[in-house]
C-alpha cells in the first residue's frame, strides 16, 4: 500500500479514495514502462507490460465492483460499488504516488504544491522502481 502515516493525516482519504489513487497510479507506472519499452524497442519487454497493463486495470475494475461475495458471477458486470470518492483528493493522491513515473509526472505535476510529508515519503512498493527494465527486456 501506497499510503503513509503524513498522507493519511494530511489528506484523510477514505479507504476507497486511496485504493483508486493506487490503482490509478499503478496503471500510469505500467504506461510508463510501456513508453520506455517501445523508445528501445524492448518488443518482449512491451508485450510483458501489456500483460501488467490489464491486471492494473483489472485491479481499479474490482475496486469500482462490488465486492458481495454472495452475488451470482454472472451479474458480476453489471453490480457497480457505490463511488463516494472524492475526485480532489483522489487526484492529490495520484499526484503524489504517481510521481515516480514519467507519465504520472506529465499529467499530474506537482509543480512544487506538494506539501514536504507528502514528497518525502517511502518510495512505493513496486520492484520496477528499482530497476526500471525487467531482465527480460536486456
Amino acid at each position: 500500500m501506497y499510503t503513509t502515516e503524513p498522507v493519511a493525516n494530511t489528506l484523510a482519504p477514505s479507504p476507497q479514495e486511496d485504493q483508486l489513487a493506487e490503482d490509478y497510479a499503478s496503471i500510469l507506472g505500467t504506461l510508463s514502462r510501456i513508453d520506455e519499452a517501445v523508445r528501445e524497442g524492448a518488443w518482449q519487454g512491451v508485450r510483458d507490460e501489456l500483460d501488467q497493463l490489464i491486471s492494473a486495470a483489472e485491479d481499479m475494475w474490482s475496486t469500482l465492483t462490488d465486492p458481495d461475495p454472495s452475488a451470482d458471477d454472472a451479474d458480476a458486470d453489471h453490480r457497480r460499488f457505490p463511488v463516494t470518492a472524492d475526485a480532489a483528493t483522489v487526484r492529490r493522491l495520484v499526484t503524489t504516488y504517481a510521481e515516480p513515473y514519467s507519465l504520472g509526472r506529465l499529467l499530474y505535476p506537482s509543480n512544487g504544491a506538494t506539501p514536504p510529508e507528502l514528497r518525502d515519503r517511502p518510495a512505493p512498493e513496486d520492484p520496477a522502481l528499482h530497476d526500471p527494465r525487467p531482465e527480460a527486456w536486456t
